[in-house]
């Protein structure tokens, strides 16, 4: 994809995400802020639901349990680059990544004058987890909200391997 083509498809997915935000929030303003978020929170895990469905024939991956999460969630589902979310630490049962790419989210979430702590954890971090314990439910996904952009230069999340 060329720069100038994959400028204007951010510049697409904000605008989506700005609207969507707004609309959250007008109705928030009958139904309650946390309600609001957690019903598109909601969506979101109905969306990565479908996704999955449809998608099984492509899940075939190789490694470990939390490689093959990583590879599902982010390279095919997110459809990131290896480069835009490195692998900062990796065992068998744990990967850390720190995800540098383009983020609708974050950008509505400027935009708006929103916190992406609450935002992400409200509505994104149960969507991540299903997902995961779709794939197995002996995985755990974990955002640091201590290393979280605006408010440092990369998102840096968990994928973890429980204990039967």
């Amino acid at each position: 994809m060329s720069y100038r083509l994959r400028q204007d498809v951010q510049k697409m997915q904000t605008s989506v995400f700005v609207r969507l935000f707004e609309y959250v929030l007008a109705v928030a303003e009958q139904i309650g802020e946390e309600t609001a978020w957690r019903i598109l929170g909601d969506c979101a895990v109905e969306r990565r639901k479908r996704w999955l469905e449809t998608n099984q024939d492509k899940l075939s991956v190789t490694g470990t349990e939390v490689e093959k999460a990583y590879d599902v969630f982010l390279l095919k589902y997110l459809n990131l680059d290896p480069e835009e979310a490195p692998i900062v630490e990796k065992t068998e049962k744990k990967i850390v990544y720190r995800s540098h790419n383009f983020c609708p989210v974050l950008e509505a979430c400027k935009a708006l004058n929103l916190d992406t702590k609450r935002i992400c954890k409200l509505v994104y971090e149960k969507p991540a987890q299903i997902f995961l314990s779709t794939l197995n439910p002996r995985l755990k996904f974990k955002r640091n909200y201590k290393k979280i952009r605006p408010y440092t230069d990369y998102c840096e999340e968990i994928i973890e391997l429980r204990e039967r």
